[in-house]
């Protein structure tokens, strides 16, 4: 894997290049300074992967992103800032990474780059900010998990927060049963497809392709999804409603 590092910081350029020297795999073609010259570097190295910082003099890395956009260029923004998360991500920025990165959170990042290369499957950036993405950000901790579409089973609503329950595909690739995200879930809901993701009541949304069954009790709808079956997600009336046209379309 050949990797750029542009951060207008040297102590932050060596941090992570003595960090990303622990991958055996990895080797680092070219270091920048700045924007300018991060996108010359780019140009002529063509690395598999550029970790931009975000602010850089000349250039920021958000303009570098946008210019190498058509290019095979995968982008990892690495900056003391979540609040540049949100445009970060309107790019095609695969991961973003808050300083001081910790070891586990690097090796998550270079791992899902892995597994992208390995399948054809890499994500596109802009994640949860473009309405044809497989993938959803949640920052988490230190930093912003990507999770892939397919790995959400569903998402509920706890006191203002949204935790999305992960698939058992999901578990197996973060490890953990379920993460919080600091959106509500009506902001969540709107950054995921409409045809996959359906709203079971106010403080649940579905990923309707891993319902395995339903059924009404006490006029009350009920539906497990797989991998969940012991934790039935309860259906509003009106929602039920809108689900059982769905279905009967389908």
């Amino acid at each position: 894997m050949r990797v750029l590092i542009a951060d207008d910081e040297p102590a932050a350029r060596r941090k992570l290049s003595r960090m990303l020297c622990d991958f055996a795999f990895i080797d680092i073609v070219a270091e920048a300074q700045d924007g300018e010259s991060a996108l010359q570097l780019i140009c002529k190295h063509q690395p598999d992967v550029a970790f931009l910082d975000v602010e850089m003099p000349e250039m920021t890395g958000m303009d570098v992103a946008q210019r190498i956009e058509a290019t095979n260029v995968h982008v990892v923004f690495v900056t003391a800032y979540d609040h540049f998360a949100v445009k970060a991500f309107e790019t095609q920025a695969v991961d973003y990474l808050l300083k001081p990165v910790s070891a586990d959170r690097l090796a998550h990042c270079i791992e899902q780059i892995k597994h992208g290369a390995r399948t054809g499957k890499l994500p596109p950036g802009g994640g949860d900010y473009h309405p044809s993405v497989r993938q959803l950000s949640i920052r988490h901790g230190a930093g912003v998990r990507m999770v892939e579409l397919d790995h959400i089973a569903w998402l509920e609503s706890v006191q203002g927060y949204c935790r999305v329950w992960l698939s058992e595909s999901g578990q197996s690739v973060h490890k953990q049963k379920s993460l919080i995200s600091d959106t509500s879930l009506a902001q969540t809901h709107s950054l995921l497809p409409e045809n996959q993701f359906l709203r079971a009541s106010r403080s649940a949304i579905i990923n309707a392709e891993l319902v395995i069954r339903h059924w009404t009790a006490k006029r009350q709808m009920l539906l497990v999804l797989n991998g969940f079956e012991d934790q039935p997600i309860t259906v509003s009336r009106r929602n039920a409603s809108l689900l059982r046209q769905r279905w009967a379309v389908q």
